[in-house]
């Protein structure tokens, strides 16, 4: 019984972590927008701080509309790069459009990895 109450007990505590991530990571396009716009410390978002810029928070935060949010993916395919729109907010994602980027945009977007 006593071992039965112990992997309960450590099955909540590994699961709590994970539940809070769950929970406040933003999953989408919409909640990413929205994580932005309430967060009073936005640094603490960005992966590498060198990348963050207050300015362009600053304009999330204040004016940015939810209606204008639109969500896109980036595919590298046989020497193409295609750019696909996607409903943002959702949690299938709907092809809006598709359409194969120029040559200088594939590679600005190639040079960013």
């Amino acid at each position: 019984m006593k071992k039965v109450v112990a992997v309960i007990a450590v099955l909540i505590i590994v699961s709590i972590p994970i539940f809070e991530w769950l929970l406040t990571n933003p999953s989408n396009s919409l909640e990413l927008m929205q994580t932005l716009r309430n967060s009073e410390n936005p640094e603490s978002l960005f992966m590498d701080e060198k990348n963050f810029d207050a300015e362009i928070v600053e304009y999330i935060q204040e004016e940015f509309s939810p209606n204008t949010v639109q969500q896109f993916t980036i595919l590298e395919f046989d020497e193409k790069s295609f750019l696909i729109q996607t409903t943002p907010g959702t949690t299938k994602l709907d092809i809006i459009n598709i359409e194969e980027l120029p040559e200088e945009m594939r590679n600005y977007f190639l040079s960013q990895e």
